[in-house]
């Protein structure tokens, strides 16, 4: 990523929830609002290039889907159901007490932008780079439950950051959550972040992550993806890094301060997302899963 722009991954994947709220498949995958509040929080990168023509032009749009299914068919389903599998968590803690959410990377997400009106008593903060944070920060109103951090996760640890925030309550439970962001990492770091996730999260909070799942080879692609995506992320200086093997899993949490919970991967996500939203027999890529953890105590 350059440190004087937003990440291009997560303004691509903010141009796909607008591009599929349009697509009468994948539109029932978004949440109420999230097509508004993702376009009001990109700003001018809404309105220009072929992501925005395609929306205008059903031929233009067909032409996008054709090539996303040609690249890597399925993804943009999966970055939705990525979201509502989060999504749904976070209003179950929320619902069984826990009153601080933590976004970590979050990127363009609307999770805390649209959670934070509807929770008043619950306070969210994201933890992002500041030049991905800027168009957020003049897109929203200001609120006493909503703040944003600015850090570079690559060198700061998220529960150091938090903590210097004086809106922050160090005793109290929260879940972290870390979507679409350890990949972007060597092992080491990822750890690192883990465990601070861990400290912040508190011992009755929640840790909820996104990870690829690397193949007993060593590969961490997604699966079937077409060569020119890996290109794509080198090209603009986000290429993946990390990945974990299923069954090391549980191991590695351990040595980050987390207690495994649950694993998602692409069969839950369509038992649990898609299936419930009549979209069952959507697409939707492999390689990716999501993991919940609670804090060893």
């Amino acid at each position: 990523m350059r440190s004087d722009s937003p990440s291009d991954t997560a303004t691509l994947i903010a141009r796909s929830i607008l591009l599929s709220a349009r697509d009468p498949e994948l539109a029932p995958l978004l949440s109420p609002g999230e097509e508004e509040v993702t376009r009001r929080m990109l700003g001018t990168r809404a309105d220009g290039g072929w992501f925005a023509f395609a929306e205008q032009h059903p031929w233009a749009r067909r032409s996008l889907m054709l090539a996303e299914r040609f690249l890597l068919g399925g993804i943009f389903a999966h970055y939705l159901a990525r979201k509502r599998w989060i999504e749904g968590e976070v209003r179950g803690a929320i619902a069984n007490g826990i009153r601080q959410v933590v976004v970590l990377g979050a990127g363009y997400d609307s999770l805390a932008v649209r959670l934070h009106r509807e929770f008043p008593q619950v306070v969210f903060y994201e933890i992002d780079h500041p030049a991905t944070q800027r168009s957020k920060r003049e897109s929203v109103a200001p609120a006493t439950n909503l703040h944003f951090l600015a850090a570079e996760l690559s060198s700061e640890l998220p529960h150091e950051v938090a903590s210097s925030c004086a809106e922050f309550s160090c005793g109290e439970p929260s879940v972290v959550i870390a979507e679409g962001l350890t990949m972007y990492f060597h092992g080491g770091r990822v750890k690192e972040l883990l465990r601070s996730s861990a400290k912040l999260a508190g011992g009755e909070g929640r840790v909820i992550f996104s990870f690829m799942e690397a193949e007993e080879n060593g590969s961490i692609a997604f699966r079937g993806g077409n060569p020119l995506i890996g290109w794509w992320l080198h090209l603009r200086r986000e290429p993946f890094h990390w990945g974990c093997r299923r069954k090391d899993l549980p191991e590695f949490l351990r040595t980050a301060g987390l207690d495994l919970q649950t694993v998602a991967n692409h069969r839950d996500l369509r038992a649990k997302v898609l299936a419930p939203r009549r979209a069952a027999l959507v697409r939707l890529a492999r390689g990716e899963s999501l993991c919940l953890c609670h804090p060893l105590r």
